[in-house]
């Protein structure tokens, strides 16, 4: 997982900061493969923003994917969460189809595959996820 973190870090660490979304100090979680950023969005408004990541060594090839949450609560996951993943949100609310799927997961074997797929999903994650986050679409 470290693998994953540094390139996470690397490729979306400084747009994750400079949005003012903060790493979750959660080790237990991090070991696991999940990372997730927090932001307070408004007065007892927060989002986050996780990465999921499944390492599969037998393989060789690995996923990860990007899970959207908000709530009037600092635990992601209390009740009356709204979650969506990236690639629900931009299949079903925004109607795109630039991922192959509803249920999409980035693939990737080497670091330097999960760099370019880190990039790609980042850049999604900006242009859908972060403004539906924020309510900066309009009817959000």
């Amino acid at each position: 997982m470290q693998d994953f973190y540094a390139v996470l870090n690397h490729v979306l660490g400084p747009a994750l900061a400079a949005a003012k979304y903060e790493l979750e100090d959660m080790p237990m979680h991090h070991t696991r493969g999940l990372f997730r950023y927090r932001k307070q969005l408004a007065e007892g408004q927060y989002g986050f923003i996780e990465f999921q990541n499944l390492y599969h060594s037998q393989s060789g090839l690995s996923r990860f994917r990007i899970i959207l949450l908000k709530n009037s609560q600092l635990d992601a996951r209390a009740p009356g969460t709204l979650e969506k993943t990236l690639s629900e949100l931009i299949w079903n609310e925004f109607g795109a189809r630039v991922l192959s799927a509803e249920d999409h997961w980035w693939l990737y074997k080497h670091p330097q595959d999960l760099a370019y797929e880190m990039y790609e999903a980042g850049s999604l994650l900006f242009a859908y996820g972060v403004p539906w986050l924020e309510g900066t679409l309009g009817d959000s």
